[in-house]
């Protein structure tokens, strides 16, 4: 396990106290999202928050970061950011989803012949009202940390962004920028998802646990962690309590 700051640093450059280190934190909103479970073609269910990597790929699109060009290849976003340290906090946790069915387009799918017919129904879980509220460490004298910056402060984003379809548009709404200061309590409130793992003791109170990406291994397959996603502020005890962050009166776990 590396140490504190080796975790706080996105370039393993960052030393203690340097003033160029800021959280830039936005709501990220929209009417609806889709963030899709890889398990049936059929069934499409959705996760109830955005996972890291789809957040990535959406910080990607404000810094004009290319996507996915194939499966063999990391996508520029993530080669360029794919170690920034982020906190996710949901604005609602009303987890209201609900089911659209249509027809597939994909002639694979549709030429199946288990499928028992010429045209294959899809049912797909939707999200209603995704609002979060994101937090990113970033460096002010790195020219691409800049960048994602001014356009978060600008609400502005160089491609357009989506919550997982393209017909799904986000919304962001700059907040601050600020200093921030690393956690010392054992037990904090905290507000923001954290690793199930990362409990000192196991207690799901005002917590929905949920089997989430969080990143890409060497092969390019998900990395997958269980993750606690409080409902509400709530007491929690951390294996590694300095993983978190302080700012304006609340804490935030960052990974």
């Amino acid at each position: 396990m590396g140490t504190t700051l080796d975790y706080f640093s996105s370039s393993g450059e960052n030393e203690a106290g340097n003033q160029s280190m800021k959280l830039l934190a936005f709501r990220l909103h929209g009417n609806f999202a889709h963030f899709n479970q890889p398990i049936s073609n059929r069934f499409r269910n959705t996760y109830s928050i955005i996972p890291k990597p789809q957040l990535l790929g959406l910080i990607g699109s404000i810094a004009g970061l290319r996507g996915y060009a194939n499966n063999k290849t990391f996508p520029e976003f993530y080669s360029r950011i794919g170690d920034l340290k982020v906190y996710i906090r949901s604005n609602n946790n009303s987890d209201k989803k609900f089911i659209v069915n249509y027809n597939s387009l994909n002639s694979f799918l549709n030429n199946r012949v288990d499928t028992g017919s010429p045209n294959v129904i899809i049912n797909e879980q939707v999200l209603l009202d995704p609002d979060y509220e994101i937090g990113l460490l970033l460096d002010e004298n790195n020219d691409l940390h800049n960048s994602i910056i001014e356009n978060i402060r600008h609400n502005r984003s160089v491609f357009p962004i989506y919550f997982g379809k393209n017909e799904f548009f986000a919304n962001i709404q700059y907040q601050s920028l600020e200093d921030y200061e690393m956690n010392s309590a054992k037990e904090p409130m905290c507000c923001s998802i954290l690793p199930f793992d990362e409990l000192e003791r196991e207690g799901t109170n005002n917590m929905k646990l949920e089997m989430l990406p969080v990143g890409f291994d060497g092969a390019f397959k998900y990395i997958y962690r269980l993750m606690a996603i409080p409902q509400k502020e709530c007491v929690v005890p951390l294996k590694n309590p300095d993983k978190c962050i302080v700012s304006g009166g609340n804490v935030y776990y960052v990974f």
